[in-house]
């Protein structure tokens, strides 16, 4: 059987989605590093030893637990380092001994790290890939075309999707695991798409503990269809409910299980104190909060940001003019019904979008430990829905026009709806790309842009330091420098080629040890770190070079001798 049009299309556009979110994401890995990075390239590296030695307990890294990136960053070592398992340490638990180690037996820990984030944007694309097709069953292929274009051209998107850490994939796990849930409730109950679904959450749980709020979110989905059939149905029997939701829900629950516990060889071997420890963790970081000192909207947190207002404020200032646009624009044709003709099966996947964006928001917010990145996975439904909003209200411009020349002008109307759609993608594509390599330096501009956000929000995850690591470097005899810096170990080390000092910066500037350079961060700004004195003291020293991203000042670099 010949494949037929509709099957071009969805290659044709799935190879274009594909090319939209690779090229941002696969392209310049090795320009910066983030604090995060250091400690799971360590933890990848032990989990690579364990796995060699089978020493499955010590698969066992961390609460998060990121199983999924430590398999990431040991194909990495697998693919760079693989002798690290005869040769290697042992377990390391400090990031610069670990790196320290690297650098004696000649490998660059810089290498490792961007062969680890290519294996994690290749499997990001892979889970964003089938996240697309399900979409395409789900609400339309002009809709899933625009709402993944908006995806990936998505700045903050792209920013975490280009790390050896955990938030993008859990991200992409759960869109993909919502998306073809409700596909297999929508269209047509194929053991497939449960099936699917089941896997990405498994996978999701193996990411990150949030994604463990799939859990709640398919047993409520599940409520709200009984309630709905038995509205329709009443009176509905037991017997159809238990083969319909219950059945389908304790498959679904089973499969992920299995995933969970497959995938992670310390589940083998102790699996009660494994889930323990999550649990445990997970529930600390809900009460507790942070461990170190935040900002936020211009105050000063030294444990848990309790402030409602967190998500929302940073999603807006995380997002841009046009997904906003486009969500408006899906309020207004859900209000239009007749205007613009979206389906009651439509509108329920409508509100299944937005109630999972709502709930998990919700969810997020009542922990105490909060981060932007910590609500991506929200971002991807919400790109969707503005991307559906866009094409709802641009409907009426979209019939597809005939061949006759006396339909001129219904082929201009829609010319004029493809060409709007055009500028939309165009618009969002020139937002990520005027940050490039930096996204994490993009703010909504409808929010005040990045002049304004340090009023706002936290600034900077290592992007910077990068420079001035590269600028010293470029110095004579730079490999005999010693340089102290803010976020020492990964974002600065990694790249530096001289003497990183790894301990704290002292309260008191006339405590610093015998230095060339110090190097000063926009985080230490903003929290007034390590002291106010230390700040005031260099703030009346003229630094020996400045470097901005897109307006807005990251780093300082002073030299001391």
């Amino acid at each position: 059987m010949k494949p037929n049009r509709e099957f071009w299309l969805k290659t044709l556009t799935l190879l274009v989605v594909l090319l939209a979110m690779g090229l941002p994401r696969a392209t310049a890995l090795d320009r910066f590093v983030t604090p995060d990075e250091s400690k799971w390239l360590m933890r990848s590296a032990n989990f690579f030893l364990s796995l060699a030695q089978k020493d499955f307990a010590n698969t066992y890294q961390k609460e998060h637990p990121g199983v999924t990136i430590m398999w990431a960053g040991a194909a990495g070592f697998l693919y760079r380092y693989p002798s690290y398992v005869t040769q290697g340490p042992g377990q390391q638990e400090r990031p610069q001994q670990f790196h320290r180690y690297l650098e004696n037996h000649g490998a660059s820990a810089l290498d490792l790290l961007e062969t680890g984030r290519r294996l994690d944007v290749a499997a990001i694309l892979i889970v964003l890939a089938l996240a697309y097709l399900a979409a395409i069953r789900l609400i339309g292929h002009l809709p899933a075309f625009i709402g993944f274009l908006l995806i990936a051209f998505d700045p903050f998107l792209i920013a975490l999707s280009r790390l050896l850490h955990l938030d993008s994939l859990l991200s992409a796990l759960m869109l993909l695991s919502v998306l073809t849930w409700l596909n297999y409730l929508y269209r047509g109950r194929r053991w497939f798409d449960l099936s699917l679904s089941a896997g990405a959450a498994g996978l999701s749980w193996l990411t990150k503990s949030p994604g463990l709020f799939l859990l709640p979110f398919i047993g409520i989905v599940c409520i709200v269809e009984i309630t709905r059939a038995w509205r329709t149905e009443h009176p509905l029997s037991w017997k159809k409910i238990f083969r319909g939701y219950a059945i389908p829900a304790l498959i679904w629950t089973g499969i992920g299980a299995a995933v969970f516990v497959i995938l992670w060889p310390a589940m083998w071997v102790n699996p009660l104190d494994t889930l323990q420890q999550i649990f445990t963790a997970a529930a600390s970081y809900a009460s507790e909060g942070h461990d170190s000192i935040t900002f936020f909207n211009g105050s000063v947190y030294q444990a848990g940001i309790s402030d409602w207002r967190f998500y929302p404020v940073n999603f807006f200032w995380r997002t841009t003019p046009l997904v906003l646009a486009g969500l408006l624009l899906l309020i207004i044709a859900l209000a239009i019904p007749r205007r613009f003709m979206l389906t009651g099966q439509e509108k329920w996947i409508i509100f299944y979008l937005g109630l999972f964006v709502l709930s998990y928001t919700v969810f997020m917010t009542l922990g105490a430990k909060k981060f932007d990145r910590y609500l991506l996975p929200v971002f991807a439904p919400l790109n969707i829905l503005a991307g559906w909003g866009w094409v709802a209200i641009l409907k009426p411009l979209l019939e597809k026009p005939q061949a006759s020349s006396a339909n001129a002008g219904h082929r201009l109307k829609w010319l004029g709806g493809v060409a709007i759609l055009a500028v939309v993608v165009i618009a969002q594509g020139v937002s990520a790309g005027q940050t490039y390599p930096y996204y994490f330096s993009y703010y909504n501009p409808l929010a005040g842009g990045s002049r304004h956000a340090p009023q706002v929000m936290m600034i900077g995850w290592g992007e910077g330091l990068d420079q001035a690591a590269r600028y010293l470097n470029s110095k004579p005899d730079a490999e005999k420098l010693s340089v102290a810096s803010w976020y020492p170990d990964g974002p600065f080390s990694y790249i530096f080629r001289g003497k990183t000092q790894q301990q704290d910066l002292p309260a008191n500037p006339q405590d610093l040890p015998r230095l060339d350079y110090l190097v000063l961060y926009v985080h230490q700004w903003q929290r007034q770190l390590p002291s106010q004195e230390f700040l005031e003291f260099f703030a009346a020293q003229t630094p020996e070079k400045i470097f901005s991203i897109d307006g807005l000042e990251y780093a300082r670099v002073y030299r001391l001798r």
